[in-house]
């Protein structure tokens, strides 16, 4: 019996916070690459809470998982504008990702208790649900313009997948703890990827050609007095990435980030690519 009441208490520990940070590790800072450029733009603070993320158009979409709702931010003031209520059953929702589509949006999101991806067409008056190929572990979540991305906590890397369809799962070792935000960008005529996590305060950077993830260095998060660190997107609208934070007074931050990435000779690809 007392071992029971110690797995369940430690269970209770495991989701005391509202946020679904799974990582008992102390949060940090590793040096970085002299490859990776973050410089901080902008910080808002905010009153609500603000986890994933994604750019839809000039603005910034962020989930409040205490507020049940994906709030809009003007993605040059930071100011709250319009939101989208969540499903009942999404309680606790960490990542989102729109489809690229203005004319007829498809907003999804994930929750860190079950394994649904829940969908909404109409802009939050019904929403359906399909199975997530990370299950209750992912946070941050992205669209490419085809596929579908997600982080896969403790550990389990990124899946790229299809919405009830194809999914595939690329490891992300050099994230030492869990990760939380991701974000998709256009680089040097396929995709660049950076990855955030809670407790290591770093900014990691990939190149995916389609077939092969590429690390390209990391760079330390462009502000001090971290508690946690979570959603990340990028914005076609100003090529800048959007990160959101909490920090030592348990105030949430929508930060705006510029970046620049040195870009790695063929050869060194190749010498990177075998090394895995």
């Amino acid at each position: 019996m007392k071992y029971l009441v110690f797995l369940l208490v430690a269970a209770t520990m495991v989701f005391a916070n509202d946020d679904g940070c799974t990582d008992t590790s102390i949060g940090s800072y590793s040096p970085g690459s002299d490859a990776i450029s973050l410089t901080l733009e902008n910080d808002w603070a905010q009153s609500q809470q603000v986890l994933g993320l994604d750019a839809v158009d000039g603005s910034i979409l962020g989930s409040d998982r205490n507020g049940m709702k994906l709030q809009f931010y003007d993605n040059s003031t930071g100011a709250p504008a319009t939101s989208i209520p969540l499903d009942a059953a999404n309680t606790n929702c960490f990542g989102l990702a729109w489809n690229n589509n203005a004319t007829t949006p498809v907003y999804y999101t994930d929750d860190w208790t079950d394994s649904d991806l829940y969908y909404t067409e109409d802009a939050g008056t019904s929403w359906a649900t399909v199975t997530s190929p990370a299950g209750n572990k992912a946070r941050g979540m992205d669209f490419d313009g085809t596929d579908y991305w997600c982080t896969n906590a403790d550990g389990g890397g990124l899946w790229i997948f299809q919405p009830g369809g194809a999914q595939v799962n690329v490891a992300i070792p050099e994230v030492p703890t869990q990760p939380s935000g991701l974000a998709v960008f256009p680089y040097e005529g396929d995709l660049g990827v950076a990855v955030t996590a809670y407790n290591t305060h770093n900014f990691y950077f990939y190149h995916w050609d389609g077939s092969n993830m590429i690390y390209l260095g990391s760079a330390p998060c462009p502000v001090s007095g971290i508690a946690s660190s979570y959603g990340l997107t990028y914005s076609d609208v100003n090529q800048h990435l959007y990160w959101s934070y909490k920090d030592g007074s348990d105030v949430y931050h929508l930060t705006e980030v510029s970046f620049s990435i040195t870009s790695l000779t063929r050869s060194s690809w190749g010498a990177i690519k075998t090394s895995f």
